[in-house]
């Protein structure tokens, strides 16, 4: 079986404790036999490590600290989530708003407390986000991490995380640019309204380098189409005349997916599906295009 291994912060990872190389962002993969049950191990700086045991498991549970995506050619176990290896109390950054005191601080894990109206409420960061600073933007809380960012709710729950290459924000509304993919230099310029309640995504759409969005045009409309899928947007557009009679049924015959992900084949890209508790399963779907519009889609 094919493993690929991946973290969230560099680590060196051994198999069996024979030291295999370093891990980041990037896949680095093995063709290990689940029968042998060996030991892997991340060994991030400045945090304990994550170890689990390499057998079948790991196609039914996510071990600790991490998550598993189930490929058509193997796994791959993302190291996310390392144990802390200081618990002591040290603030971060405080800041009043409008209706709300909020704290980031860090025991053991970063974590954000938001009082308001008498109550206390208190969520533990993403492990990849190290926040800088504070924001207010409509009914939320942005924390700002640089390279990432998270919206949290008045009562710290978790409405939206991302890398992020730039944003701002006018007024409620945020405004992102996210990365793709750095072979292709593809971005994605997104929107969400933060007026309300619920944290609502109103835009979307797709960049080359330079802020072309004609060139390779034919290669971005799959993305750009099952992204519109994604969010509930309109996306007959992108369809042929033929396709776009069935764009009603085009949703359920997708299924749910919690994400897509490009590959290295322009018209196959993968839809995530999530199965248990940070375990996933990449389902791969084909989408043909022809003079500029989708004319076919396969499972």
């Amino acid at each position: 079986m094919k493993i690929y291994f991946l973290s969230s912060r560099p680590c060196a990872l051994t198999l069996n404790g024979a030291y295999f190389g370093l891990t980041d962002s990037f896949e680095k993969f093995a063709e290990v036999s689940p029968k042998d049950n060996l030991l892997a191990e991340f060994i991030p700086e400045g945090a304990s490590p994550i170890r689990f045991f390499i057998n079948e498991n790991l196609r039914f549970s996510a071990p600790d600290g991490c998550e598993v995506y189930l490929l058509k050619d193997g796994v791959a176990v993302f190291a996310r989530d390392f144990p802390p290896n200081d618990f002591s109390l040290r603030p971060i950054l405080q800041k009043r708003f409008s209706n709300c005191l909020a704290t980031l601080f860090r025991q053991g894990r970063i974590q954000l407390s938001i009082e308001q109206d008498g109550e206390l409420f208190i969520a533990t960061l993403p492990p990849s986000l190290t926040p800088v600073e504070l924001y207010e933007v409509g009914e939320f809380l942005l924390v700002d991490g640089k390279t990432e960012l998270a919206v949290y709710n008045a009562r710290a729950e978790l409405m939206l995380h991302e890398q992020v290459l730039s944003y701002e924000i006018i007024e409620q509304t945020l405004k992102a640019t996210l990365p793709l993919s750095d072979m292709l230099r593809r971005t994605a310029e997104c929107e969400w309204d933060c007026s309300g309640e619920e944290l609502q995504q109103v835009a979307f759409s797709l960049r080359q380098q330079g802020g072309e969005k004609e060139r390779l045009r034919d290669e971005l409309l799959p993305y750009a189409f099952l992204e519109s899928v994604l969010i509930g947007a309109e996306f007959s557009d992108f369809l042929s005349d033929e396709l776009r009679e069935k764009a009603p049924s085009l949703r359920e015959f997708l299924g749910e997916f919690t994400s897509v992900v490009l590959t290295d084949k322009p018209e196959e890209l993968g839809l995530v599906r999530k199965k248990a508790e940070r375990l996933f399963e990449v389902c791969y779907v084909k989408i043909t295009v022809e003079n500029g519009k989708i004319c076919d889609v396969r499972l």
